[in-house]
């Protein structure tokens, strides 16, 4: 498997959690989830949650930082460095 095909599946899984919180998913692009707003402190945990289930990884409590779930692109690059 490449590296973008790696990226493009974990973004579309991330993509399908990250939905039910918005009316439109394309507003996810680019957008602060955490600090603008988006996902509450218990969907930040339901997040959390799944990305362990879903993807098969541990996060740690030092892993619990604003910046690794803040963006959708964060949220990837965190996943797929927690898979390397």
């Amino acid at each position: 498997m490449t590296a973008v095909y790696e990226d493009a599946a974990v973004r579309t899984r991330v993509l399908d959690f990250l939905s039910r919180y918005v009316d439109d998913p394309a507003e996810l692009e680019g957008i602060q989830l955490i600090t603008g707003g988006v996902l509450s402190s218990l969907a930040t945990v339901a997040l959390v949650s799944h990305l362990e289930k879903e993807f098969g990884i541990g996060i740690d409590d030092d892993d619990l930082e604003i910046e690794n779930f803040d963006t959708l692109d964060s949220i990837v690059r965190f996943v797929q460095g927690k898979q390397a």
